[in-house]
């Protein structure tokens, strides 16, 4: 049983009925997303609470943060274990709710419209007892190839680091794409420096591989991109805040 039907849910749902295993519904607060993804997987879907199936052998819920427990506190009444897919959230703000309760969480950057091999997400555990614990692994290793049992206090630096890993680099690339858009440069030019960026990081690790002119204490250089940036005040800081760290660890 699915409650959600947003990017991890639906990465989730996929992978799941694609390893065989039986969805027994989609429920989202929104008829046509529980609709739309039911319908790919050919399941039933609904928005409403009464039409969830009470007796699941595990309900995963992929909703927001701040929404997983308003919504949990729905199905108060169900059987099975229940597991959130949350980062940043503890497993145990289930206890006041459910009996059996655990954490399944897709450590990989997922939106509806790109497909994920299950081979490409680690996928990090956790449950309300040992059985709890080992049912839930059990799940979680039928779909993907690598499954860790990791406790909340743990995922949360995981996904710390996942934000700075994903979320700000792909803001870094965001920005140097409307740097040369401002100036009517194609931004295209910048994709092969990215694909050996991410090559080096992983053959060279992230120190060894550094470049630029922070690393060689080029002011001189840094100097002039800061001035072509003061449009931008938000940009020169981070230029110059990153900058300052990068000469922090070669120092």
């Amino acid at each position: 049983m699915i409650i959600g039907a947003g990017n991890v849910a639906t990465h989730i749902s996929r992978h799941l009925h694609s390893a065989g295993h039986q969805i027994s519904c989609i429920y989202s607060r929104t008829a046509a997303s529980a609709e739309q993804l039911a319908g790919e997987l050919g399941v039933p879907g609904t928005a409403d609470p009464g039409d969830v199936p009470t007796e699941a052998d595990f309900y995963i819920l992929s909703l927001p943060d701040r929404a997983v427990i308003p919504v949990a506190e729905k199905f108060r009444h169900t059987a099975g274990t229940w597991l959130h897919t949350a980062g940043a959230l503890s497993m145990d703000l289930f206890q006041p709710v459910f009996e059996r309760y655990g954490v399944f969480y897709p450590l990989q950057t997922l939106s509806r419209s790109r497909p994920v091999e299950p081979s490409q997400v680690p996928c990090l555990v956790e449950g309300s007892s040992p059985e709890v614990t080992a049912s839930v692994m059990k799940l979680a290793s039928t779909v993907y190839d690598r499954v860790e049992k990791v406790d909340s206090a743990t995922r949360l630096v995981i996904h710390a680091a996942a934000v700075f890993a994903n979320n700000f680099s792909n803001h870094m690339v965001h920005i140097a794409r409307e740097i040369m858009t401002e100036q009517k440069v194609d931004p295209g030019l910048l994709d092969p420096l990215l694909e050996e960026t991410f090559q080096k990081i992983k053959a060279m690790g992230t120190v060894e591989g550094q470049t630029g002119p922070a690393v060689r204490g080029d002011k001189e250089t840094m100097n002039k991109h800061i001035e072509l940036l003061k449009d931008h005040p938000e940009w020169e800081k981070l230029y110059t805040f990153i900058s300052r760290d990068i000469k922090r660890f070669r120092e």
